[in-house]
């Protein structure tokens, strides 16, 4: 078994049974519960029988979930391993360019890795069918690429809306059917004002889908969520690096909407972007 469990349990995922690929994900989204948590409290954030658990640990190299959580707790002491790219105190300014870059670099390569192609395209059939699609998230991340959403589907001239405060997307989620789309988009999976509105939408017979992490309850009640690894390169000294994970997805998700267009919305779409481009460009005398 490696030193390092977690690039371990990453690699594993895709070999996984259902049950036990839940675990696993449950545990990359976050480690610091998996280090503290009992099997019950992992099988049942997990969804999953306490024998799942157990099966699980055994599967990715270890004989119970004791063992399982030393070494998982070691992964995370010995720091450099887990994180490509470790910013320390005393980097200069060059040091930090390349370092964040690299960052960068680490977590599209995931991305591009472990994003299911076949999810991205449910995703984009339902918002290119949708009568309005509704993006919400909260906070500086997530809020901040429900609004970017948002800008890229009023582009393609759909009718799009975006929130960030829990009351609006509540209201909005109410005021969804069958003929609309919910956007919910929250690393964590857990914000309260994020899960509201996704029961809310779904009871009005809303699509849902989630833009989250691996193993996290909005991914599991959605219906096509695109899941994003839990990025090597995310650490507390470069935030940013999450937010432009989710950025490119939505690039992607927007890029597969506007390919299924017609021909006669795209170029309403060509005209107005030239329209900006004029008026953003300085006046001769």
């Amino acid at each position: 078994m490696s030193d390092n469990l977690i690039p371990v349990i990453r690699g594993a995922l895709d070999q996984l049974r259902p049950a036990e690929r839940k675990v696993g994900e449950v545990v990359l989204a976050d480690l610091d519960f998996s280090i503290h948590a009992s099997i019950s409290e992992l099988a049942a954030r997990a969804g999953v029988s306490e024998p799942s658990v157990t099966r699980f640990c055994r599967a990715v190299g270890c004989e119970s979930l004791r063992q399982f959580k030393v070494q998982l707790a070691h992964s995370l002491a010995a720091g450099v391993p887990y994180q490509a790219v470790t910013i320390d105190k005393d980097d200069d300014a060059a040091t930090l360019v390349h370092k964040v870059c690299d960052s960068i670099s680490v977590a599209l390569q995931d991305v591009r890795e472990r994003i299911d192609p076949a999810a991205l395209d449910a995703a984009a059939a339902l918002i290119a069918g949708a009568r309005r699609v509704c993006c919400i998230g909260v906070g500086s991340g997530s809020g901040v690429v429900a609004q970017d959403a948002f800008l890229r589907f009023l582009r393609l001239d759909i009718a799009a809306s975006a929130h960030s405060d829990g009351h609006l997307q509540r209201l909005a989620a109410g005021m969804l059917d069958t003929r609309d789309v919910l956007l919910a988009i929250s690393l964590s999976g857990r914000s309260p004002e994020i899960n509201d509105s996704v029961r809310i939408a779904k009871e009005r017979g809303a699509r849902v889908i989630a833009l989250t992490h691996m193993g996290t309850p909005l991914g599991w009640d959605a219906d096509v969520p695109l899941l994003l690894p839990p990025s090597s390169a995310a650490t507390p000294y470069s935030p940013g690096v999450s937010r432009l994970m989710q950025l490119t997805v939505i690039d992607m998700l927007a890029i597969a909407v506007a390919l299924r267009q017609e021909p006669e919305v795209l170029e309403k779409a060509r005209r107005a972007k030239a329209e900006l481009e004029r008026m953003q460009s300085p006046r001769r005398a």
